[in-house]
């Protein structure tokens, strides 16, 4: 538990940090520079990339999270596995580099009229795909070896501060759009780049073929496994991307850059869990060998309450500043409010259900996971079929809470039946309620928005407001141990400071 805590608070810093960066980014800086057609080009060529990413992998990345501690061998170089990964990743892209060319007429027929600037710059998905690919091979072999830091410092800071730079120089006219989009994608790729030279550094770059060593069980069940688990991990990218997808054929690109601009807020509630499931899924794999269900029901127990502590936080310091946020942001930007909300409602969903998916992706029942994932991407498409016509971008928003809400509850419900492993307690009830009081008197106080300092001191009034008596709260009530234990050593280290 100690290496989760560690690793946890030192991602979720990086990761902070680059919320910092993004927030000037995409929150801030790009709806003021560019058009909103823009904004949506780039929001639907990553998350295209992002399925094509998945479908390079041809579901190894996953397996390997399952079985590689039947790899492990650092004087047999791990028997081969980085070798094995990457051969088969280039295998996969080559396949999506084919899909992206056969789909090229359907794709010019789907969305030439609604979203041309999409068809124009449908080339850059290649490259796109080819680095992301390969970051995601390298991040996830580091992981694998205990080393999630890296990846999340490159992926979530040091890329936005690149994306940050292309924008300031196209801001200075240096750049063309037709040339940002290509400093664009070195955004992509200097920190793929990165993360090879770190597993260098760490003295695990591997590719001695004499070395690959895989035993026929083994092989036959990681075949079986990464083909379920593909299934899995295209059915999450879907889900992911399906939204803007669909808002993009539906109703263009300018309504894809409000909606993906919204995305992002709601997002930032999310990031403490993707520090910990990274950090979590090789001691699940590896507590799953030894059968120590124990184990795995304490960490379930904490990464459930744990996480909806830290998503309801910045979900109401979210939420209250709403007002101020599109202050600054152009006109028309404000059709994003509710979708900020109901996205980040979907997420404080499935941080507040844990690492149930971890727990079932790597037990035996995890062809269950991929049956739950089809159905959830059946729901997903039907709802947006539904809602956005209708609602329009906060159409696409409902529709992603009723499939995370659904998703969810089964797969705790089959958890519970599985294992008999049920995480929560009074303590996840008065998490909310606590988050709910201070939300409902956050918005009694008057927002008092006018130039931009008046807007700077109201955001971290408000914010630190939050902050203190939600903290103060939660360590008041003893709701969470491990947060107590969290701050009151912070506060010994700072009185022995004095």
């Amino acid at each position: 538990m100690g290496i989760i805590k560690r690793q946890t608070i030192q991602s979720s810093i990086y990761s902070y940090a680059g919320v910092g960066v993004g927030f000037l980014t995409q929150g801030v800086f790009f709806p003021n520079l560019f058009s909103k057609a823009q904004i949506g080009l780039m929001a639907l060529l990553i998350a295209v990339a992002q399925v094509l990413v998945q479908a390079s992998s041809l579901g190894l990345n996953n397996a390997g999270g399952r079985y590689f501690p039947y790899f492990r061998d650092l004087e047999r170089q791990h028997n081969g596995y980085l070798i094995i990964s990457s051969l088969t990743t280039l295998v996969g892209f080559g396949l999506a580099v084919l899909i992206l060319w056969l789909g090229k007429p359907w794709v010019i027929a789907q969305y030439g009229s609604q979203s041309p600037l999409f068809i124009e710059y449908y080339p850059l998905l290649i490259p796109l795909t080819l680095f992301t690919a390969y970051f995601t091979v390298f991040d996830n072999y580091a992981k694998l070896l205990y080393d999630p830091v890296t990846g999340t410092l490159l992926q979530q800071f040091v890329q936005r501060v690149l994306v940050l730079i292309a924008g300031g120089f196209y801001w200075l006219g240096w750049l063309t759009f037709d040339h940002f989009m290509g400093v664009w994608l070195l955004a992509f790729l200097i920190p793929t780049l990165l993360m090879f030279a770190s597993v260098v550094r760490d003295g695990n770059l591997f590719f001695n073929l004499r070395y690959v060593s895989v035993s026929r069980e083994l092989r036959r069940n990681m075949i079986r496994y990464a083909s379920l688990s593909l299934t899995t991990a295209l059915s999450t990218q879907i889900i992911l991307t399906i939204d803007k997808g669909m808002i993009s054929n539906a109703l263009g690109l300018d309504a894809t850059g409000i909606y993906s601009t919204a995305s992002y807020f709601a997002a930032v509630i999310a990031l403490p869990a993707t520090a910990l499931y990274k950090v979590a899924a090789t001691l699940i794999a590896e507590s799953w060998k030894v059968d120590d269900r124990a184990g795995i029901l304490t960490i379930y127990r904490k990464s459930c309450l744990n996480q909806l502590i830290a998503g309801c936080l910045v979900f109401v310091g979210v939420a209250v500043n709403l007002p101020s946020l599109f202050t600054i942001l152009p006109a028309g930007y404000e059709a994003g409010y509710f979708v900020i909300l109901w996205l980040g409602l979907s997420k404080l969903i499935d941080m507040a259900t844990g690492i149930n998916g971890l727990i079932l992706s790597t037990s035996r029942f995890y062809a269950l996971d991929s049956v739950l994932f089809i159905g959830l991407i059946i729901v997903t498409i039907l709802a947006n079929n539904y809602l956005i016509p209708r609602y329009g971008i906060n159409g696409a928003a409902i529709g992603a809470v009723l499939a995370t809400f659904l998703y969810n509850f089964v797969r705790t419900l089959l958890v519970w039946i599985a294992f008999r492993m049920q995480p929560f307690s009074w303590r996840n009830g008065a998490v909310i309620a606590v988050a709910a009081l201070i939300w409902f008197v956050s918005e009694q106080v008057p927002h008092f928005n006018g130039s931009v300092w008046q807007t700077g001191t109201d955001v971290a009034l408000r914010s630190g407001g939050v902050t203190v008596l939600f903290i103060g709260l939660i360590f008041a009530l003893k709701l969470s141990p491990d947060a107590n234990d969290l701050l009151t050593g912070a506060w010994t280290r700072v009185k022995k400071l004095y």
